[in-house]
């Protein structure tokens, strides 16, 4: 055992350094790289604020463009029959009526339980909780109520003072299928 310090056999060069450490340089090494990266950025600098030509179109680009508009135009003009396209035909006047009695139906028995909860006739359809009918029209009068509907030439009513809901529609589940 020995008392004094450790001994290093090893000299300043044998030491371990990174591999991008380099020996002490001078301030000219130093110089010289900041001015190679000040001129580095001049040039780039420069080749930014040059405006580069433009690229020409190809020549086959004004024919096809040409051929495309007259095709366009043509069609446009004298559609022939495979571009029209065929409207949806609305439903029969019968499958209308037909489905505005079945959602009178239900608005009548949506204002039924609202009057029979509530004690009174709603003020409006909306306040029944019936919804999406918008081309029925709700009277209330006194403790009876109106439901009109017009699809077409054909007038669709119900008045509650006059018959039941049962009645008036008939056997719902019969027209239904069930």
């Amino acid at each position: 055992m020995t008392d004094g310090p450790p001994h290093d056999p090893t000299s300043e060069k044998d030491k371990v350094r990174p591999y991008h450490a380099k020996e002490a340089s001078r301030g000219q090494e130093t110089a010289d790289v900041v001015a190679a990266v000040l001129k580095h950025a001049a040039e780039r600098d420069h080749a930014a604020k040059q405006k580069m030509p433009q690229k020409q179109q190809p020549k086959w680009m004004l024919p096809l463009g040409l051929n495309l508009g007259v095709l366009a135009v043509y069609l446009l003009i004298a559609p022939p029959a495979w571009v029209v396209v065929n409207d949806f035909a609305a439903p029969p006047d019968e499958e209308v009526v037909e489905s505005t009695r079945t959602a009178m139906y239900f608005a009548t028995v949506k204002i039924d339980a609202f009057q029979s909860r509530e004690g009174r006739l709603p003020a409006t359809l909306g306040e029944a909780g019936v919804t999406g009918a918008e081309a029925i029209d709700y009277t209330p009068r006194g403790e009876s109520y109106v439901l009109i509907s017009f699809i077409g030439e054909e007038t669709v009513s119900f008045d509650s003072s006059a018959q039941s809901a049962a009645e008036w529609v008939g056997n719902l589940s019969r027209r239904i299928g069930g």
